[in-house]
């Protein structure tokens, strides 16, 4: 019996889940965004979340380049794919998780998705939803070029444009 357990699941057998979840999961650190019935979508939150937390939870370790960390640092790094790769089966979406997804999110305290109901599903009438990683700016890493600021373009944007200070002339002596 389920009584008194908030955590919602998705249904079916418990490795059945787990794949689901896993494969859900993959879905949304390659893509960004998945559309699934609204059960799975609320239960693959969670564990997204709480693989993003464990990711950004590294801090400045996401920024600098690996082949410049120190031992006890690259521990770290590995220690944290390990324990994310036991959800995310998949190799290449760990380390897209720790080089793209997780240092967006390094100011964040939570809150790295978000789910949109989309309606009912055609053939069976299943509440479908968007579950996505929600955009955020990302922090440069070490060594990478700096770009310069480029500001959005839309009718009123040149309300927002700061005006460059005025020179003031040189005073001769």
């Amino acid at each position: 019996m389920r009584h008194r357990k908030l955590r919602t699941k998705a249904k079916g057998t418990s490795t059945h889940s787990r794949a689901i979840t896993s494969n859900l999961l993959k879905g949304l650190v390659e893509h960004g965004r998945i559309q699934t019935t609204a059960t799975k979508a609320r239960a693959l939150r969670s564990v997204a979340e709480r693989m993003v937390t464990k990711a950004t939870r590294l801090g400045d370790l996401l920024l600098k380049d690996r082949s410049k960390l120190a031992e006890a640092d690259k521990a770290r790094l590995i220690h944290a794919m390990r324990i994310v790769r036991r959800t995310l089966k998949d190799r290449d979406a760990v380390v897209r998780l720790f080089d793209e997804v997780a240092p967006r999110y390094l100011g964040r305290p939570g809150g790295y998705t978000r789910i949109y109901k989309l309606g009912p599903r055609k053939g069976d009438g299943a509440p479908l939803a968007l579950l996505e990683l929600i955009p955020s700016d990302m922090p440069e890493k070490e060594g990478a070029p700096k770009t310069e600021s480029t500001e959005k373009k839309s009718r009123f944007g040149f309300l927002r444009r700061k005006k460059a200070p005025a020179e003031k002339p040189e005073k001769k002596k």
